[in-house]
């Protein structure tokens, strides 16, 4: 009776460790710019990070990421300040229950852009990790690419050292990868615009380019999370 007791508890806390135990909220980066193009930069560069970062999450089976739809929704009834953004990170964060978050901003200084990305214990309020990389709005594939190496990699060593969880750690090849994830979104996007204004043919056109370059980053083991989310999310919606 004991042993079977034993048994139980063992099965039900392999069970109980098999589910997401900690629930991460993902932030667009906070930028205030009033520049049409500079503002449309940053809405492409925060769907690829949310990507890249619900992926990693999502591949170590420990965590659970709150729905992109329901943080916009949240996101709309407030206006999210620099001055003290933390700390409204951090009561956001308690709206939806989570324990984790990750955020960051975009700085312009002179020509130069500047992306900052943190993670917080929303319990302790400690950052436990804080990652910048520059580049230039003007190019932002190139900046997308070097900032989200950076901060993969920067994420995977944060979850490793805070929590002992292994995630995706990307290697120098990993660029190529994320080089074709790129093209790809760039081409289903537009390939959503000309389905969007009744173009048929150059939507057939731009998806089946875009699925190819899609293909050739999935042959990337690090970016098959974010490339899976990003089928289900997007191309699912597609003709």
């Amino acid at each position: 009776m004991l042993f079977r007791s034993m048994m139980l508890c063992f099965m039900l806390t392999a069970l109980c460790g098999a589910q997401p135990q900690k629930v991460v909220t993902i932030f667009p980066f906070h930028f205030a710019s009033t520049n049409p193009s500079e503002k449309q930069a940053i809405e492409e560069l925060n769907a690829f990070f949310y990507d890249l970062f619900a992926g990693q999450l999502a591949s170590t089976d420990y965590f659970e990421v709150v729905d992109r739809q329901h943080m916009q929704e949240l996101l709309g009834e407030v206006t999210l300040q620099q001055s003290g953004l933390t700390e409204q990170v951090i009561e956001l964060g308690k709206m939806k229950g989570a324990e984790l978050a990750i955020f960051g901003t975009v700085t312009k200084v002179g020509s130069q852009t500047f992306l900052t990305m943190k993670i917080v214990d929303i319990a302790t309020a400690v950052i436990i990790k804080a990652i910048k990389q520059k580049g230039s709005l003007n190019k932002p594939d190139e900046l997308a690419l070097e900032a989200g190496y950076d901060f993969m990699q920067g994420l995977s060593q944060a979850l490793y050292q805070r929590y002992g969880v292994s995630s995706i750690n990307p290697d120098a090849s990993a660029k190529a990868g994320l080089k074709e994830f790129l093209k790809g979104r760039d081409l289903i996007q537009q390939a959503v615009i000309a389905n969007d204004s009744g173009d048929r043919k150059n939507m057939k056109k731009f998806k089946e380019e875009g699925e190819k370059c899609l293909e050739k980053a999935y042959q990337f083991k690090e970016l098959q999370p974010a490339i899976e989310r990003y089928r289900e999310e997007v191309l699912a919606n597609l003709p």
